[in-house]
């Protein structure tokens, strides 16, 4: 098993998604195939990168022993984290897909149980967002209610951005009435819908306790939970930014480095592989556009548990 695992190939080209350039990076074992799509500045540059530093350091060696790939991967003088992860996740999903087992299963084990709750920006002025956070039973009722939701707001705001975020002048004079629209449907559902915000600037004016959840760059006085960057033992959650992590053995020490401190990790990415890492690495909050492919993708997952548990905070 472990020689169909042998990594064969590494490539990397460039890719048009999301009205933007990116790099597919593919990783070829034996008998199996994992990539990643990374958006970076200067394609020419990272495939450069991929194919003449990054695929001789690594070729010829089992993809199924990660921690000793990603070790190799950061021995390379290639120290751009959003490459280094691009490899590593297409490493992981190759070695996964030669065993034939879920990326979560493989990164997590039997242990990879429990699917993370998922919180989507549903309004946004160009610089602040409001946040609706449902704490439901299932996934398929996640996307019950978040239809309604975006369907009870498109009545009321009629420009929509390519994130899925319907346009307004200032969130926080909206925000009465986007706690309306989802308290309506909380009670019509009977489910907790949570009201947050992910804030860039704001009013020394503004009453943030409004919120139940604010996401800031800076630990800020607020009654809810907080969730920062980086390590601030202030905070209730750290926001974990997947591609500035370099490895997911990076990120997975991280991750428990952070949990030990108290904290509950945040994972901000609209990358469908996150999704299926959040549950491996047993990341309990997730926070994806509702346009990207996060919700299908935990959707999949629900499918192949069966029943799983949902993440709480």
């Amino acid at each position: 098993m472990e020689g169909d695992t042998i990594l064969e190939r590494i490539s990397a080209k460039k890719i048009f998604k999301n009205s933007k350039i990116g790099v597919k990076i593919t990783t070829f074992t034996r008998t199996g195939i994992g990539y990643d799509i990374i958006n970076v500045e200067d394609p020419i540059a990272v495939i450069s990168d991929v194919e003449n530093i990054i695929a001789p350091a690594l070729v010829g060696y089992p993809t199924s022993d990660q921690d000793f790939m990603d070790s190799m991967l950061c021995d390379t003088s290639i120290d751009d984290p959003t490459t280094t992860m691009g490899v590593s996740m297409s490493i992981a999903r190759a070695s996964a897909n030669t065993i034939g087992m879920p990326l979560f299963k493989y990164l997590g084990g039997n242990l990879a149980s429990e699917l993370p709750i998922m919180g989507a920006p549903l309004m946004s002025d160009n610089l602040n967002k409001l946040i609706a956070i449902p704490m439901i039973e299932s996934i398929g009722e996640l996307v019950h209610i978040y239809t309604k939701i975006l369907s009870n707001l498109s009545n009321k705001y009629p420009i929509i951005n390519q994130n899925g975020e319907f346009l307004c002048n200032n969130i926080f004079d909206e925000l009465d009435s986007f706690k309306t629209i989802l308290s309506d449907i909380s009670e019509e559902e009977d489910v907790q819908i949570l009201v947050g915000a992910s804030v860039e600037s704001y009013d020394k004016h503004t009453d943030l306790n409004k919120l139940d959840y604010l996401e800031s760059s800076k630990m800020v006085e607020f009654d809810g939970t907080v969730a920062t960057e980086g390590i601030n033992e202030a905070a209730d959650f750290s926001i974990i930014e997947p591609y500035s992590m370099g490895t997911l053995t990076e990120m997975y020490h991280y991750i428990n480095y952070i949990s030990d401190k108290g904290l509950t990790p945040t994972m901000v990415s609209n990358n469908n592989s996150l999704a299926q890492v959040s549950v491996g690495l047993r990341v309990p909050f997730i926070r994806s556009d509702i346009n990207s492919n996060v919700l299908n993708e935990l959707w999949n997952i629900e499918r192949i548990l069966g029943a799983p548990n949902m993440g709480r905070f």
